[in-house]
């Protein structure tokens, strides 16, 4: 982890920290790991965190899981600069700024769910209109090939890929309702577990009527479920 990601991790935490007043011990206990590792990992001296330590962590920080792995993978697809993705709840338009989203939460299977081998499950996430204008011909769009996370490399040699995006679904896209400003909308996809026990996610984002990506690729809809058998 170089300095300026260190540095940013340890802002994103204290801020977390203060924002959700919950001190680091407690923070530590939500993510299953001690209080000094929590320092460390702050701090770019631990060990890089496995994938579930890392949902966990943003669990109790109460941000995306995918936010955390910007810090330790390289993320395909997401924005270069990690102070871009300190926010990803809310988005201004890319071509419009009165064009305003907000994540409120997610509806259903939150993540680190835990679902069976095969399991067929739904994920509802809600958004927001909070700008001046209403919505209409817009689409959830899958992305998960835009998005590989995969661990950083020191030597230069080929990135080792940690989280394989292979979570079925029906459809690769569906369309969203006119939402009128300071209406909320509620998004659902349906979609099928691996048989093999395994952390897996899936990605997608916002497209207008034409295709185009409605926000910046910081904000994006995801799901990131546990497999196994119980």
């Amino acid at each position: 982890m170089n300095i300026k990601t260190r540095d940013t991790l340890r802002a994103l935490i204290v801020r977390r920290s203060r924002e959700l007043g919950k001190p680091m011990t407690t923070l530590a206990k939500e993510s299953g790991i001690s209080r000094t590792y929590l320092y460390g990992l702050a701090g770019g001296v631990s060990q890089d965190p496995s994938v579930r330590t890392l949902i966990k962590l943003a669990k109790a920080l109460q941000v995306s899981p995918l936010l955390l792995f910007r810090y330790f993978a390289d993320l395909t697809g997401a924005p270069a600069d990690s102070y871009s993705t300190a926010s990803t709840n809310r988005a201004i338009g890319l071509n419009d700024p009165c064009d305003i989203a907000v994540f409120n939460a997610d509806v259903t299977t939150p993540d680190q769910t835990v679902v069976l081998p095969g399991e067929v499950f739904q994920k509802t996430w809600e958004i927001q209109n909070l700008g001046t204008r209403p919505w209409r011909g817009r689409r959830l769009v899958r992305v998960d090939g835009e998005y590989v996370i995969a661990r950083r490399s020191e030597t230069g040699t080929p990135l080792e890929v940690v989280m394989n995006t292979h979570l079925r679904c029906l459809s690769n896209e569906i369309p969203i309702a006119e939402t009128l400003p300071g209406q909320p909308v509620h998004l659902s996809v349906e979609f099928a577990a691996p048989r093999e026990t395994c952390t897996v996610t899936s990605i997608w984002r916002i497209e207008d009527a034409q295709g185009h990506p409605c926000y910046e690729p910081a904000f994006i809809l995801h799901v990131i479920v546990n497999v196994m058998a119980r």
